[in-house]
């Protein structure tokens, strides 16, 4: 079954691969290049990260571990992007250079980090916290405070939280402006290559694994892929108008 499971996983990579190659005027070397950096960055950096900030619940883990997790990860999206692009790619179009206004992006990517802890704190608290398993692995108790209880309680306990989740908001706000440029024509195909690429933080849940318990991975697997696509649709109304006036070219 964990199998059957890694290879759904990789499947879904490989789709959102494919659509967004399918859907954008980029090919050859630009193309892989941006493809590879968005997909390891979200896929394997982004959800890393945030295993080496809760590092006190992975007792079975080292921090050079966490780290070889994402080295490991990248090898077979070398390959497998490297083969979508080779024989998927739109050869036959002609790119109409973007632009985007830099200031106004900055802005955005502001309330995008704001909007992300926002989603984080109430998908954690209302989905994965109401998880038994869960409140166990990482509190040591299945008690269960109210919601504003709980948000002073890990303020209180983590005061770093709140900055550290902005801050993961931007950055997945910000890997996706490769991809705006890419897919650049069609507002409904950019918001859904934003949510499948996002996705893919919460499709590897399914495979089983040594960092979380079964319940504890299924409370993950149900909260992120919920706030993961939600937040996808916000992240891509927001970024979608990025090129509309006042332009200074990006690429």
């Amino acid at each position: 079954m964990a199998l059957l499971f890694l290879l759904i996983s990789g499947a879904w990579t490989c789709f959102v691969i494919y659509f967004v190659i399918k859907h954008t005027e980029y090919y050859g070397e630009k193309l892989f290049i941006n493809l590879l950096l968005v997909l390891f960055f979200i896929q394997y950096f982004m959800t890393q990260i945030e295993t080496l900030f809760f590092g006190g619940a992975f007792t079975v883990i080292t921090k050079l571990d966490v780290i070889l997790i994402m080295v490991a990860g990248l090898f077979p999206m070398l390959a497998a992007t490297a083969l979508l692009v080779k024989f998927f790619q739109n050869k036959n179009t002609v790119g109409e250079p973007v632009k985007i206004n830099v200031k106004n992006i900055i802005k955005k990517l502001g309330v995008i980090g704001i909007i992300y802890l926002c989603v984080y704190m109430a998908f954690g608290y209302f989905v994965a916290w109401q998880f038994e398993e869960l409140r166990l692995f990482y509190s040591g108790s299945t008690d269960k405070l109210s919601f504003w209880g709980q948000m002073v309680n890990n303020i209180r306990t983590n005061p770093l939280i709140i900055p550290f989740q902005i801050m993961r908001g931007i950055l997945f706000g910000l890997a996706i402006i490769p991809v705006k440029i890419m897919v650049h024509k069609n507002k409904i195909v950019f918001i859904i290559s934003v949510c499948l690429i996002y996705l893919c933080t919460a499709i590897v849940l399914i495979i089983p694994n040594v960092l979380f318990p079964d319940m504890v991975r299924i409370a993950h697997l149900i909260e992120m892929s919920s706030s993961m696509l939600l937040f996808g649709i916000i992240v891509g109304n927001i970024l979608w108008d990025n090129n509309k006036k006042g332009r200074l070219p990006l690429s």
